[in-house]
Formats: structure tokens, sequence, C-alpha cells
């Protein structure tokens, strides 16, 4: 029987986006939550830098698809639902769906609701018997995910909680467990977590993956800007007061993306007012990168272990799969 995809807008992100921007460039490390990146223009900018020659990532994840997916199906076949949290464009999600045949109900949640209908749309029309759901909302807030467990019940059935792309490392260490734990709650009793990650590397190729020879990265970096902009009534000089900047820190093993202010200035909105020096910077995103080792150890903290684990061929990206202690 064919399905039609259901949308339930769960989380209004507006509401908190006002205080979030104005805590974070209050701070002496002015600092803005990269979840803001992702607005129509935002995701669709990243799905530009997916394609780039410099940007590996995306390529390295579908090769160990398309390498290992026979053996990562056998790991899922007690399972019949998946969840992708923070699903975007669904290219990966697509490549799993193709190979496991005892999934009967996909849900996908997403805090782009333009980003997510079209991936909705388009994961129905491909998988036409398939009970696809989407569901409008931050996966990082725990209270909202809580809700969601109990209102959708979606701790009835064994799940898959597929979270591939490394979007893992945008967040600290310390807040690494607290995600996993999240995503072990919503795996529901004997559910599963896939979840993909960048590993280290040499800096010169990090770098380059993150400052692009087009530009994209860069324009996406200010994007978050124009949003602010258009949102909030703020008045930051999108195009010719920020630079995009790109830098290794290699004592926390991790890029960094800021946008550095190109003068002495000053910023208005909401009846508030930052000023910025010549040269200071807004960090606008981390990207953590991990081995095998260092990531299992966060895994742990959240009561987790490692049932098995996957590579490209370059060993430049991982696909672990998490199971409850």
């Amino acid at each position: 029987m064919k399905q039609t995809a259901t949308v339930k807008n769960a989380n209004p992100l507006d509401e908190a986006m006002l205080e979030d921007i104005a805590t974070g460039l209050s701070q002496a490390q002015k600092v803005l939550p990269c979840k803001y990146f992702y607005n129509d223009t935002g995701s669709k900018l990243f799905e530009e830098i997916t394609q780039l020659d410099e940007y590996y990532i995306t390529r390295a994840e579908l090769a160990i698809l398309d390498l290992h997916i026979e053996e990562i199906q056998q790991r899922l076949q007690n399972l019949t639902a998946i969840i992708e949290p923070g699903s975007g464009a669904g290219i990966k999600i697509q490549k799993l769906l193709s190979a496991c045949s005892n999934i009967e109900q996909f849900i996908l949640l997403e805090i782009s609701p333009e980003i997510l209908n079209a991936s909705a749309k388009t994961i129905q029309e491909k998988f036409p018997t398939l009970n696809v759901r989407s569901l409008i909302g931050d996966f990082t807030n725990e209270a909202l995910i809580l809700k969601l467990i109990k209102e959708e019940r979606l701790n009835q059935t064994p799940n898959l909680i597929f979270f591939p792309g490394s979007t893992i490392g945008n967040f600290s260490s310390e807040k690494v467990p607290e995600i996993l734990n999240t995503f072990k709650k919503l795996s529901g009793n004997n559910g599963k977590i896939l979840i993909g990650f960048d590993l280290i590397k040499d800096k010169e190729r990090l770098i380059a993956a993150y400052s692009d020879s087009k530009g994209i990265t860069a324009q996406f970096n200010k994007n978050i800007l124009l949003r602010i902009n258009d949102e909030l009534n703020a008045d930051f000089d999108v195009n010719s007061g920020f630079s995009h900047l790109a830098i290794y820190n290699e004592s926390k093993a991790r890029i960094e993306m800021h946008l550095a202010s190109t003068r002495d200035q000053s910023v208005t909105f909401a009846d508030k007012t930052f000023h910025f020096a010549k040269g200071e910077t807004i960090h606008t995103e981390s990207s953590h990168k991990y081995s095998i080792d260092s990531f299992s150890k966060l895994a742990k903290n959240a009561n987790l272990n490692i049932e098995d684990y996957w590579m490209d061929p370059e060993k430049q990206f991982a696909l672990l799969l998490l199971v409850q202690e």
C-alpha cells in the first residue's frame, strides 16, 4: 500500500533564537550556535559544499556504505524503524533503506522545514510502501526529544538512530555523551546507533576542506549573519564587515570556523549593541576529529559500546555501530 509522508511541527525554533544569539555575542570569545546555519539557504549551500573537490567527507562516507552495506544490513536485521536526526538531503539514508527490507518506518527530524519537506517527499517517492514521518525540531533539545518519545511512542520499537556526516564533531567532548544518551533513549529497547565521524589527519587537508577555493564555505559561514539580519532585524555588514576564517586547533583536534571583523564596528539588534574590534572573531563552528579509540571513550560515558565499525579505503572517515551496555 502506498504511503503518504506526514509532517509535524514539533518545535518552532525562532522562540529561542534571539536569546541564543544575544548570549553568544555577549561572551568574551563571541560565538554563534552552528545550528542556525541551516535555514533554507544554508542547507542548500551545505549541499553544494558536499560536492566540492576539497570536501572529502561525503565521498568517504558514501564509499563506506557502498563497500560495507551488506555487513551493515546484517547488523540491523532486528530493527523495524530508522530515525535520522538532522536528516538533511537524505542521500545516504537511501542506500541504507534500499538494503534493509526489514525497515517499515522512517522518521526524519530536521531543523529546516524546507529541506525536511523536500527530503520526505523524495524518500516517499523512492520508497512508496515505507511509512515516512517528518518532525520539525532540534535534536539537541533533550526536553523536546523526551516529549516526542512520549507523544509519538518512538520507544515502542527497536530503532536505528542514523547520524551520518560528522555532525557529531560539531559538539564538545563534554556535550557528545549527552547527545549520545539522548539518541540512546530515542533508539528504544535493543535499538542501535549508526554514527559517522571524521578521523584525525594532516591539517592541510582539513583546512582545505573548510576553506574551499570556490568560496562556498565562506558563503555558508556568512549566511548565518544574513539570517540574523533577516530574522532579528540586525545590521551586520555581511559583504565587507566580516571575513571567513578556518583554522586547525591542534590541542583540541578540531577545525574551527570563525568570522573575523575587518574593522572596528558595532552591530545592533533587539535594542542591544555589540562592539567588534578589528580582527576580533565570532566562533561559528567546531568540527572535532577523532580516532576510533578516542570516540569509543566518549561513547562509554553514555553507556554505549561499539558493536562494529567501518572505514573508507583511505581511512579518512568512520562509521560506528553503537549498542547499549
